[in-house]
């Protein structure tokens, strides 16, 4: 690891830094502690490169360069010292202090010792001496010892800072580092066993150093240890004693714990390093495989050294891995299950056999979030066979992993060509045509998405076998079938605005299990699609919730990025938090690029529309690599240019999120911000020919949205006609985008982002009466959300102290009569003069009467506007 490349380390470095500038004014010292191979010596190359940067003077700390301080006259003392002869401790001491003196009188300086728990002890007590004595020398000791403890030598005077292992992320991004990569085997299996440990990420063949800490135990104990290493780390100390032939106790694994190579805990043996492992492993194994085979009690670990323990073909082996692997599973291991299945095919006599169980792996490695492994093992499949069935199970597998690494158009043509070639497993073909719809949706792109009815035509349902149903059951089929034809074309399968999307699902039968799943997967797309937003985070965030529970990190992948959209557009702003966080530990670990493209504009996003407009926000400068993840990236942009004022740059992103001819480049995400392009718009230095251009493309999407657009779509086409209309029907468009009071419950902030505008657009009409209730309806929205430019933005078009403002409004309705305060409530639930008249036994005309009063007393001008005061107001009596 180079002084330049310090993954996971950004507080470490910091607090290096912190270490270094100190010694700008005052003497420092500090020993870094830590296992071999922590990534202490980076440490060290780090700290001088800061410390030259800063122009320290950087040293090694050893015998020479205390000659050298003691120069150009040799002190006595530090001759004796360094003779090993008596020394007059205080001379010494002294001789070494004012060589330190003169050494940074001109400059500071960095003074470091690595391995000091291989120094001369008499050099540590020095050290001691001089960090306890020193006072005005601007010099740093920086030391590294392995251990947990500093060695012998060293006094408490010197602070200890631990060097703690890798964060999963920063592994993974160390692992990514390594020139020959990791495609082909499991990632999480060799950060697993890494621990988080740097040479052991990097290191496949243990130092030296390794093995010799090896040499010298005693046979028995050398041979446990090997049962030990090639063992599952859950198998029982108790099964590798038998199976080692060592005694019925602990004695002979004393000497190894004695050596600090091993712990035994909870009936387990844990390797103290992980390369210490490796080195225990080292050399052929097949006899120790075997006698595992026959002592361990665990079904699956049993059939992994069977199978281990020789090379041959076996069928009988080969079927008792495939078994274990359903039974692991079931448990949701999958990166075991998938294991299980490559050996079974390794060890599988008949090439049909191997292809089927390799296919089965494939799907597994998907599950468990291993996208570069599923594509290896797709393409072993399509080496050995052509059957429709067996391949189409790989296909599965592969186009799920092909959609994680954003490569969509390569996912739909491996799943489409499945589905043409008509295996007779119909649920195979369903689940390959689901898969496409999956990468189409995400592709944005047209002719994808226009293909997939003609890829469902090509399903028969009913004809599903082994291999399908454990993939995608056909009880899912009806929900399946309605979520890939809304991907083909949304605004057909948009619902009728009261009837919500559960009509696309009505007399569905209770699912239980993986065709609830199937199901659940299904209707949240559609949700999606169709801009229920409250629906789609809450499937989502169920499935989320269940896949961390069941184990399967890969399983949602593709989704995630459709969940937190939904999260931030219903005002879930905290759990989109976490799932980002999450979700960035997922990806890093798995190297799912679709996340590591799409997080970081997703996370642009909530930090643009938190942002107070004061401080620049940060969003990914580079384009994302697809149309999906580059619409997140430039809305994230546009936003934060938004907050800052800055309505030029704000359109540059607005517009690019749409192609030279207005086209959206993602079908979807484009029409999602035309609000915010026809606010740019207005507020561009080139206004007339932006709001020409923003007008073509709002026109083409609502062309696209058809008669029957969604609630949420028809709310973002009223409010960017009303923000381009120069003319008095902008009242008109911003009433549209109003009209449903549901919007404020599944839309929060872009609703209130319509109140605001029209807010302001009523102000500048010089009806400041009328634009109060709006402004203080969106500030109450953006203050609970933690919109905090946008709430700035109303309190700015709102006249005198908010605050005070509540309060005289809450005043104003306190001071109604009784009655009136009961007309007003009545009127703000929407009743007619003639049902409260009713309700309360007054005639029409006196309510109206009342009604009459009451506006000008509250500020407001029609019954819409006083649902809106009073929403705002506490007018509880």
């Amino acid at each position: 690891m180079s002084s330049t490349t310090l993954y996971g380390r950004a507080r470490e470095r910091a607090d290096l830094i912190a270490f270094v500038e100190s010694a700008r004014s005052r003497p420092m010292s500090m020993v870094l502690l830590g296992e071999a191979g922590i990534g202490k010596t980076a440490l060290l190359r780090a700290a001088a490169g800061i410390a030259r940067d800063r122009g320290f003077g950087v040293l090694p700390l050893d015998r020479a360069l205390l000659r050298e301080l003691a120069t150009p006259r040799l002190d006595p003392a530090v001759r004796s010292w360094i003779r090993d002869e008596p020394t007059d401790e205080a001379a010494l001491l002294t001789a070494i202090l004012t060589g330190l003196d003169r050494l940074t009188a001109s400059a500071p300086a960095l003074l470091i010792l690595d391995r000091a728990d291989r120094a001369d002890p008499a050099l540590l007590r020095l050290l001691t001496l001089v960090t306890r004595h020193a006072c005005t020398e601007r010099a740093a000791l920086l030391l590294a010892a392995r251990g947990s403890e500093p060695p012998a030598g060293l006094g408490p005077e010197i602070p200890r800072y631990r060097v703690d292992p890798l964060t999963d992320r920063a592994a993974a991004r160390l692992l990514n580092s390594r020139p020959e990569g990791t495609a082909g085997g499991p990632r999480r299996l060799i950060l697993r066993r890494a621990a988080g440990n740097p040479l052991a990420l990097t290191c496949d063949v243990p130092p030296r150093e390794f093995q010799q800490k090896l040499t010298g135990l005693p046979a028995t104990t050398l041979r446990l240890l090997r049962f030990a290493a090639l063992a599952d780390e859950a198998e029982p100390v108790s099964t590798i004693n038998r199976a080692a032939n060592g005694d019925d106790g602990l004695r002979d694994w004393e000497p190894a714990e004695q050596a600090g190579l091993v712990t035994l805990t909870g009936g387990r043996v844990r390797f103290e390093h992980p390369l210490i492992r490796v080195a225990a492993a080292a050399g052929p194994g097949r006899a120790v495989h075997g006698c595992l085979a026959g002592y361990t009690d665990e079904p699956y670990a049993r059939a992994l050294h069977a199978a281990l323990a020789s090379d041959e073909t076996d069928e009988v082996v080969a079927a008792a891995l495939e078994e274990s692997a359903a039974a692991v599973g079931r448990r949701a291991d999958f990166l075991a299950e998938g294991r299980a299945l490559l050996m079974a095919a390794e060890r599988s006599p008949r090439l049909s056999d191997a292809a089927r169980r390799l296919a089965k792996a494939a799907v597994a490695a998907y599950r468990a979030g291993e996208p570069a492994y599923a594509i290896e093992l797709h393409r072993r499949v399509a080496a050995l066979t052509d059957d429709p069935d067996v391949l189409g199970v790989a296909c599965v597998g592969a186009g799920l992993a092909l959609v994680h690494q954003a490569r969509f158009a390569e996912a739909y043509g491996l799943t489409s060509d499945a589905v043409q070639r008509r295996p007779s497993d119909g649920q195979v073909a369903m689940t390959n045509v689901a898969v496409a719809a999956n990468a189409a949706v995400l592709s944005g792109d047209k002719a994808l998405r226009e293909g997939l009815p003609g890829l469902l035509e090509l399903v028969v349902d009913g004809t599903g076998g082994v291999l399908g149903e454990a993939i995608l059951p056909g009880a899912a089929n009806a929900a399946t079938r309605a979520s890939v034809l809304a991907v083909a074309d949304p605004a057909s399968r948009a619902p009728a605005p009261a009837a919500g999307p559960a009509r696309l699902f009505e007399g569905t039968e209770p699912l239980n299990g993986l065709a609830e799943i199937s199901r659940l997967l299904a209707t949240s797309t559609v949700a999606w699609l169709t801009d229920d937003s409250v629906r789609a985070a809450a499937e989502l965030s169920a499935l989320w919730q269940a896949q961390r529970a069941y184990g399967a990190p890969g399983a949602l992948a593709g989704r995630i990025p459709m969940m937190v959209l939904a999260m931030i557009d219903c005002g879930r702003w905290p759990d989109a938090d976490e799932a980002i966080e999450e979700s960035a530990t997922l990806a890093e670990v798995g190297n799912l690029t679709l996340l590591l493209r799409s997080l970081p504009g997703l996370r642009g996003i909530l930090a643009a529309i938190r942002s107070d407009g004061t401080r620049p926000v940060a969003v990914p400068a580079r384009p994302a690599g697809d149309p999906f993840s580059e619409s997140l990236r430039r809305r994230a942009a546009g936003l934060a240019a938004l907050a800052a004022a800055d309505h030029d740059t704000a359109y540059t992103h607005f517009r690019a999120m749409f192609d030279a001819a207005g086209e959206p480049v993602h079908f979807l995400l484009g029409p999602r911000s035309l609000p915010q392009l026809a606010l740019a718009a207005g507020g561009s230095s080139r206004r007339s020919r932006a709001k020409a251009q923003a007008r073509q493309i709002l026109n083409g999407c609502r062309a696209r949205a058809g008669a029957a657009p969604t609630p949420r779509m028809a709310m973002l086409l009223a409010h960017a006609a009303a923000l381009l209309d120069d003319s008095e029907d902008a009242e008109l468009r911003f009433a549209e985008a109003l009209a449903d009071q549901d919007r404020a419950l599944h839309w929060p902030l872009e609703r209130a982002e319509a109140q605001l505008n029209y807010g302001i657009w009523l102000r500048k009409q010089r009806r400041v009466p009328e634009a109060r209730p709006y402004l203080l309806a969106a500030l109450d929205t953006f203050t609970r959300l933690g919109a905090r430019a946008h709430a700035d933005e109303a309190r700015k078009y709102l006249p005198g102290d908010v605050e005070t403002d509540r309060a005289g409004t809450a005043g104003a309705f306190a001071a109604l009569s009784a009655q009136k305060q009961l007309i007003a409530r009545l009127a703000a639930d929407g009743m007619t003069n003639r049902e409260i008249a009713q309700r309360l036994l007054l005639s029409p005309r006196t309510v109206g009467s009342h009604l009459y009063d009451i506006y000008p007393q509250l500020g407001v001008g029609n019954r819409h506007q006083l649902r809106e005061l009073l929403g705002t107001t506490n007018t509880e009596g």
